[in-house]
């Protein structure tokens, strides 16, 4: 089977117009009416109908069939151009997101050769959008934040550690002076949250659920975790923090949560699947598997 034909039978289910299609690829009308008919020989079923009466129906059932995998089997193709790609170049792309990347980067660089090193290509961003870059074949290793240990398809993840949530206020704040809080005691709290790439809303709602509270939160959403902070500083409300991201922070108070809730910032080592390591990927992950 000809890969290519896949191509243009996706696009002819797209644009349901064989002129249109021809164009996209540079290629005449008769190429994609010959394309066609070569996979329904291929399948032995009527991909397309032919009359024009039904062009809003043109797809038959089994072409619909075929559409669906057909979409996955161009996407794996595409994986392996960008994989075999990337082999020629022996680069590591690796995802990092900014808090992990703040907590961690140290000690990659401190565990990691200069030769692996030279060869890394660091992409930064939020563990969402890196999750969905890994699947999509942008990146190849990933270490990624989440509420729970990643289970998503086509994703291997191995757990490196978890670490709290704590409550951070400005050193201004009343609460302040306090090593631990119930979320409960924060009900009348003005929080300041974060854009939905961070794991913290849904471990925020988490608690809000379990402490059956609504606490005032910001109409605004801040997309990185530095404009947290110094809201929080000014004393603009308080916040809910991976207690290893607010070190040594002047104007502001690191605050123990005090319930049960087992609600913790899970960093995974991820990996697509399917996908082979290279020897200096594979020393890479092993190291990045000692990181505590």
């Amino acid at each position: 089977m000809n890969t290519r034909d896949l191509q243009y039978f996706v696009a002819l289910v797209k644009y349901k117009n064989y002129t249109q299609v021809a164009k996209l690829f540079n290629v005449s009308q008769p190429t994609i009416t010959q394309s066609i008919q070569r996979l329904e020989r291929e399948f032995n079923a009527q991909l397309i109908r032919k009359d024009k009466v039904h062009r809003d129906e043109m797809v038959t059932r089994s072409g619909r069939m075929l559409f669906e995998n057909a979409q996955l089997i161009n996407k794996k193709i595409e994986l392996a151009h960008q994989e075999i790609n990337r082999a020629n170049q022996r680069q590591i792309r690796f995802g990092l997101p900014p808090i992990i990347g703040k907590m961690y980067i140290s000690k990659i660089v401190q565990q990691t050769s200069d030769k692996l090193l030279q060869r890394l290509k660091i992409v930064s961003a939020g563990s969402h959008e890196l999750l969905g870059q890994l699947q999509d074949g942008k990146i190849d290793i990933a270490i990624l934040g989440s509420n729970k240990l990643i289970n998503q398809p086509g994703i291997y993840a191995d757990l490196i550690t978890t670490r709290p949530f704590n409550i951070i206020v400005s050193t201004q704040h009343p609460l302040a002076k306090r090593r631990t809080v119930s979320f409960k005691e924060l009900g009348n709290e003005h929080f300041v949250n974060y854009d939905q790439q961070y794991v913290h809303n849904a471990a925020f709602q988490a608690y809000c659920t379990y402490a059956g509270i609504k606490p005032q939160t910001a109409a605004y959403r801040v997309p990185d975790i530095s404009w947290v902070k110094e809201l929080v500083r000014q004393n603009l409300g308080i916040s809910l923090m991976v207690k290893d991201a607010i070190q040594n922070e002047p104007g502001i108070m690191s605050i123990a949560i005090s319930d049960p809730l087992p609600e913790q910032f899970t960093i995974s080592l991820a990996i697509r699947e399917g996908y082979v390591l290279s020897p200096e990927e594979e020393r890479f992950v092993d190291e990045l598997k000692r990181i505590k």
